[in-house]
């Protein structure tokens, strides 16, 4: 007997149209060679990775998540060198998709990893330029240990290892050989956004179950059953009309409510500060407990000061992947991103101290420029060291001299006799020849004259020599004799 048509058609349905596939069998080869996720919490949650996704819709983890992002987002960023022509196109890329970037790249640390496509297109200046960046799902991807990665959609059996230079760009936050998805930082809070959820069930139930006051009614000659519907309808209409021989009380719910509210508020409070001190490091964020202070706060400020610098460093790699994929598009010469890093502003004070110690004979090296002022590498050049000798050293130096160690000369002393033995002989007038002098001459003028006829071929030292020695001996002999006429 043929079925009827009706049944035909349910089942075509329940197929989905794929009248010649397996379902199962498909999905079982799609998933067959994929490295499972080793996480201990998705684990034991028995939930997949991207769908810790459902976390951000929590009121407390949303905002000490875009507290994070929000703090990378609005740190400066430049270009270096900054002063050639590409880099303004760069930075007019960047300042265009800085956005999607930043944030696509920051999603390594709530989920472990990310992967961000960019399409590219010629621009009107005449440079290759971004059409497109932005994050894609993370289950399509499987980053390996060996650091390829594979692109696989769902539903497909398909696998194909894609490029990483130009095409896509993956961000991993502590990724290891046993872990190459990473450490999803929302995997942490998962017990914790679990409890604080039910933990509102739990709480709603109770308001509804105790939150108002329960009505005892009394019955003596009407019926229960009239009395309960009676206080039924009283609960929704405040107006209740009974027999004058009944008696309706309200049974308060004071003790109760009052310790359950407390416990809750104790409960909610603490899940809100592990919720804070997972995301942000510290709990001391848009309200006080009471304790706080303004050392306190600065400690905290430290602590997020550092979680910004931890996300910087996460999402620096990214975007120099994607400035260069576009440096090597475009045939530019290298560039660098560097976030989070202002130019020093001058300090006057400080160059006129400078100026001052460089004048008084300082020496001040390159490294002290470039970490107080702020200079790169090359912008400072050595100057030509130009030595002066202390002493003057005509002759090598020699480790030892025998001369020297007898007659106890100092390094010094042994040059100026070395050099003075160098030197020639100085002829010298004898004593008869210097009295022949003195005697035909009466002045030091008639003197000199007088040498110089007797040695007419003498050079200068020789002659002052000469001229000296016949002087000195005048001396002597005008005082021997004004001595003996006394």
């Amino acid at each position: 007997m043929a079925k009827p048509k009706k049944d035909k058609a349910s089942k075509k349905s329940l197929s989905r149209g794929k009248l010649y596939t397996q379902e199962a069998i498909s999905n079982f080869f799609s998933h067959f060679g994929r490295q499972p996720d080793n996480d201990e919490v998705l684990r034991k949650a028995g939930i997949t990775r991207h769908r810790l996704r459902v976390l951000l819709d929590d009121d407390e983890i949303a905002q000490a998540v875009e507290t994070r992002i929000d703090a990378l987002l609005a740190t400066p960023y430049r270009i270096e060198p900054s002063d050639t022509p590409e880099a303004v196109h760069l930075k007019q890329q960047l300042d265009e998709w800085y956005f999607e970037i930043a944030s696509g790249a920051l999603n390594a640390l709530f989920f472990g990893y990310s992967v961000q496509e960019a399409v590219y297109e010629l621009k009107e200046e005449g440079y290759i330029g971004l059409q497109w960046i932005g994050e894609k799902p993370m289950q399509w991807f499987e980053p390996k240990n060996d650091g390829r990665l594979l692109l696989r959609k769902e539903g497909s059996s398909q696998e194909l290892e894609v490029d990483k230079i130009f095409k896509f760009f993956l961000t991993r936050r502590k990724a290891s050989y046993e872990q190459p998805y990473g450490k999803a930082l929302l995997a942490t809070l998962y017990w914790v956004f679990f409890f604080k959820q039910n933990g509102f069930k739990f709480w709603a139930k109770f308001l509804e179950r105790f939150g108002t006051p329960i009505l005892l009614g009394k019955c003596e000659d009407s019926e229960i059953d009239d009395m309960n519907q009676a206080l039924l309808n009283a609960h929704a209409q405040s107006v209740l009309s009974i027999d004058a021989k009944d008696d309706v009380q309200v049974l308060g719910t004071t003790g109760a409510s009052g310790t359950a509210g407390s416990a809750f508020e104790t409960f909610n409070k603490t899940l809100a500060q592990q919720i804070q001190k997972i995301v942000l490091g510290q709990t001391l964020t848009s309200q006080s407990d009471g304790t706080s202070g303004y050392a306190l706060g600065k400690v905290h400020e430290n602590v997020r000061a550092d979680k910004l610098k931890s996300d910087i460093r996460l999402t620096t790699p990214t975007l120099q992947a994607v400035v260069n994929a576009l440096c090597w598009l475009n045939n530019w010469p290298e560039h660098k991103v560097i976030i989070g890093e202002e130019a020093k502003p001058l300090n006057k004070e400080q160059a006129e101290r400078d100026a001052h110690l460089k004048n008084a004979g300082a020496n001040l090296t390159n490294q002290y420029f470039m970490r107080e002022y702020g200079l790169q590498e090359g912008d400072v050049v050595d100057a030509p060291q130009i030595t002066v000798p202390s002493q003057f050293k005509a002759l090598p130096h020699r480790a030892f001299s025998f001369a020297a160690s007898t007659k106890k000369l100092s390094p010094e002393q042994q040059e100026v006799e070395e050099l003075t033995d160098g030197q020639r002989s100085i002829d010298l007038l004898d004593q008869k020849q210097v009295n022949e002098l003195i005697q035909s001459s009466e002045t030091p003028e008639a003197l000199a004259f007088n040498l110089m006829r007797l040695m007419p071929g003498a050079n200068e030292s020789q002659f002052t020599a000469n001229l000296e020695m016949a002087l000195y001996a005048a001396d002597v002999l005008g005082y021997v004799t004004a001595s003996g006429d006394k």
